[in-house]
């Protein structure tokens, strides 16, 4: 019975050293850890196979085989063990340590082999009866060392990281336990006739395998890359030379109804039926790049990759399936968006030109309506003139400016001619000037709504900000406008011009319209990375300040170029404009 759970021992560890090398090989990363974990359990399968096979040799050289071959593991599973612990810790081990470390465990099985020559190995070595010699003892305490050096190794990078006490419990028993075993085997403490140290070797691997967790040995790419395409919005499927379907997503799955297994001509069906093309597959495949409709309504396009081997024959092919709907929607909102731009931009664009047209409308015809007031004026002077004239000529003052005339020598009919031309030249001069004043005025409110309507700026006429300024100031009749000029003005302002003009004119039609005053103060204040502008009239003012068209279109020009502007007033002290520009703001 005895015989029977050693053997079956043997077997376990043979088979789950075997497992853990080929998931090793499978399933991990491909670097110097791993090959050397996967050494280590290859090692203990080579220790453990001849152990299954000593029941059935019959002959003294077929046992001397047996251990040969199972030296192999013994003499290297120490230092292969020693290797890994450093790589896995991440320290690694030179090209000279390595030699070294190796080197001995291949003197000790040269030992082995040369044992008939010296005896040192084996003193005694027959058929089912062994006495050990020296330098085994000398291989086991190698082994030991290397074993005890690797645990180490290991619990110290455990203890830097902070790992849990049971991964450091099983690193430890890790060691104990097939140094105990083989302590107690090889002092006959028990009394057995197979060693049991390989397969106490085995649970080692297993305990180490656990203690390190296989998630610091897996390919995370492979795994990252599986869990990622599976969760992807995307279908992707994947077909061999064979055309049977090896992977697909998710979302495959659910579109097209396909598994792992099916063949691709049946998916290729499927495909057809939601109108895509497939009766050809290769490089040109005619189905790369369509469009296919489900008939749950969901909008796809179609990809197929096909992947050559080296010889260029057919390797592999995918099928990626995009859910292009929501681009639809995108483009559809994105469409509808564009309009709505379009709709506001004609609509600020319309709101420019009513401002443009509003100011320039405004200004121009309350100043031609303050020289009709003056022509009035003048016609009504002149009419008062003309009618006083008539009366003196038929009155009783006639004698006396006869009398007055002849004094000085001159009839008094002739002087007094001589003095009504000269009232009536003066007055045919000051309403010819009224009138060419208004008719300059119109040419130009004119040619400024040509501008806006055109999409021009009327600060491209001046250059300097003062020009425009002086100009407005120049063309006002009805009341004084006085302008003073602070700083130097400089083309590096020119940009401002427009704005200053724009609101300057702006405030001169509404004290036109409401403030009835009889004078204008406008100071420009060039400081250098701002422009001021002061505009102060001695009109009635108001208790409240409602901002009408005009001081919103003010104050709109004033913070698109980035400044700021404030409007104070009270009844009887008139109307105050304060605007503040920075050279480096906003062009308009």
């Amino acid at each position: 019975m005895s015989y029977i759970l050693l053997q079956l021992t043997y077997f376990l560890a043979v088979g789950f050293c075997s497992y853990t090398t080929g998931w090793l090989l499978i399933r991990a990363r491909r670097n110097q850890m791993v090959w050397a974990l996967a050494a280590c359990q290859l090692l203990v399968v080579i220790w453990c196979v001849p152990k299954l096979l000593f029941p059935y040799s019959t002959t003294l050289k077929m046992q001397y085989v047996l251990y040969a071959v199972s030296y192999i593991g013994i003499s290297l599973i120490g230092p292969a063990w020693l290797l890994f612990s450093f790589l896995y810790c991440g320290r690694g081990i030179g090209l000279k340590a390595r030699c070294l470390l190796f080197g001995a465990a291949v003197f000790d099985y040269g030992t082995f082999l040369t044992n008939g020559l010296h005896h040192l190995f084996y003193r005694e070595f027959e058929l089912g009866y062994t006495v050990y010699g020296p330098f085994l003892y000398v291989h086991m305490l190698y082994t030991y060392c290397c074993v005890l050096l690797g645990v180490a190794v290991v619990l110290r990078e455990f203890w830097k990281k902070r790992v849990a006490v049971i991964h450091m419990v099983l690193i430890i028993l890790a060691a104990a336990v097939p140094l105990g075993i083989n302590l107690l085997y090889i002092s006959r403490l028990i009394k057995s006739d197979s060693d049991l140290t390989p397969t106490a070797f085995a649970l080692s691997s297993f305990l180490m395998f656990l203690a390190v967790f296989r998630h610091d040995l897996l390919d995370i790419n492979v795994l990252a890359f599986e869990q990622i395409l599976r969760q992807v919005a995307e279908g992707v499927l994947v077909y061999n030379k064979r055309g049977v379907v090896t992977y697909c997503n998710q979302a495959a799955e659910e579109w097209l109804g396909v598994q792992v297994g099916e063949h691709i001509d049946l998916v290729d069906e499927r495909l057809r039926a939601f109108g895509a093309q497939t009766e050809e597959r290769g490089e040109e495949d005619p189905s790369f790049g369509q469009e296919l409709t489900l008939p749950g309504g969901e909008r796809l396009r179609l990809k197929r990759y096909i992947y050559p081997d080296r010889r260029g024959a057919m390797a592999a092919g995918t099928l990626v399936l995009t859910d292009v709907g929501e681009y639809y929607e995108l483009l559809e909102q994105s469409r509808e968006l564009a309009v709505s731009e379009q709709r506001l931009a004609i609509e600020q664009e319309r709101n420019r030109i009513a401002q443009e047209v509003h100011d320039t409308t405004g200004h121009t015809l309350t100043m031609i309506r303050s020289l009709i007031k003056l022509i009035r004026v003048a016609c009504e002077e002149q009419g008062r003139m003309c009618a006083k004239r008539g009366i003196g000529e038929k009155g009783a003052g006639t004698g006396e400016m006869e009398e007055a005339a002849a004094e000085r020598g001159r009839p008094a009919a002739e002087q007094t001619g001589a003095t009504g031309e000269r009232e009536d030249a003066a007055a045919e001069d000051s309403l010819e000037s009224y009138l060419d004043q208004a008719q300059a005025l119109a040419a130009e409110g004119i040619r400024q709504l040509r501008l806006s309507i055109d999409h021009m700026r009327q600060e491209t006429c001046h250059e300097l900000v003062t020009q425009g300024v002086y100009q407005l100031a120049k063309s006002v009749k009805e009341l004084k406008v006085e302008v003073e000029i602070q700083g130097k003005d400089r083309p590096e302002y020119s940009h401002l011009s427009g704005i200053i003009y724009s609101c300057l004119r702006e405030a001169i039609t509404n004290c036109l319209r409401y403030a009835k005053a009889s004078r204008m103060d406008v100071i420009v204040k060039f400081a250098g990375q701002d422009v001021s502008l002061y505009i102060f009239d001695d009109g009635q003012g108001c208790e409240d300040i409602r901002e009408s068209h005009g001081i919103c279109g003010i104050r709109e020009r004033a913070e698109k170029a980035g400044g700021q502007v404030r409007f104070l007033s009270a009844k009887d002290e008139g109307f105050q404009i304060y605007m503040k520009l920075p050279l480096k703001g906003e062009h308009p």
